[in-house]
């Protein structure tokens, strides 16, 4: 074990959380994702308000770390790190890849193999329940490849397994909440339908109207079902 880890250990044990802090401020960026990610680990098993409180000050009195947005792409690791999220805007924090923790969460593909859905309508309830406007501006900003999380979704994550209904219902609504702040860039609608006919393929999926993401592109987009079933298997022909 890394020797910083075991100090963490040692002074958690000791419960002395003024040396704690101090053990983390002293700590490189690259340690600090590790000891945050042991406080995680621990926290799935026991006691996990402690560890989500004591990471949540840790974060906050030195800052958000760029590179824990990329670690955050989890049901649980969003939960977990909630409190710190809404601290100082850091929902619409980007790294290298102008990325946020939503574009990240959204295109989990491990969890779509797993068939876990990402949790929209715990972000929605977000929203809906609390001053979160930057998560409102995190759902709208765009990546390298000009994608918001939401077109991000639809572009690469490989479940198509139909999503639950109080899913489906929270996902329409952060896709209405987008649209009243910020203008659907259409350019992106034909990328998206050869990538997402890309998928099918892989995947045997048949192209009809009955496949739901077909339906979350046409509402995205504001084009019909319809449209979207012949552009598709054009490009599928």
């Amino acid at each position: 074990m890394q020797k910083h880890l075991q100090t963490l250990i040692n002074l958690l044990v000791k419960n002395d959380l003024k040396a704690l802090l101090q053990h983390y401020l002293e700590s490189s960026g690259t340690e600090n994702i590790a000891q945050l990610g042991f406080m995680f680990q621990q926290g799935q098993i026991k006691s996990f308000d402690f560890y989500q409180q004591l990471a949540t000050s840790f974060i906050e009195t030195k800052g958000f770390s760029i590179a824990l947005i990329a670690k955050i792409k989890t049901n649980d690791t969003l939960n977990f790190f909630t409190p710190a999220l809404q601290i100082e805007n850091n929902f619409n924090k980007i790294d290298h890849q102008q990325r946020n923790v939503l574009h990240y969460i959204f295109t989990n593909n491990k969890s779509a193999a797993a068939s876990i859905q990402p949790p929209f309508n715990y972000l929605r309830s977000m929203m809906l329940f609390g001053n979160n406007k930057a998560l409102r501006d995190g759902l709208c900003q765009r990546d390298q490849q000009n994608l918001t999380p939401i077109e991000a979704y639809l572009f690469t994550n490989t479940n198509f397994a139909p999503l639950a209904n109080h899913e489906l219902t929270a996902l329409l609504a952060l896709i209405e909440i987008e649209n009243k702040q910020q203008e659907v860039n259409q350019t992106n609608y034909s990328l998206l339908i050869q990538a997402v006919s890309k998928l099918c393929r892989a995947q045997d999926q048949l192209i009809n109207h009955e496949l739901q993401r077909i339906m979350l592109i046409a509402t995205y987009y504001t084009t019909s079902i319809k449209e979207v079933v012949s552009d598709m298997n054009q490009i599928a022909g």
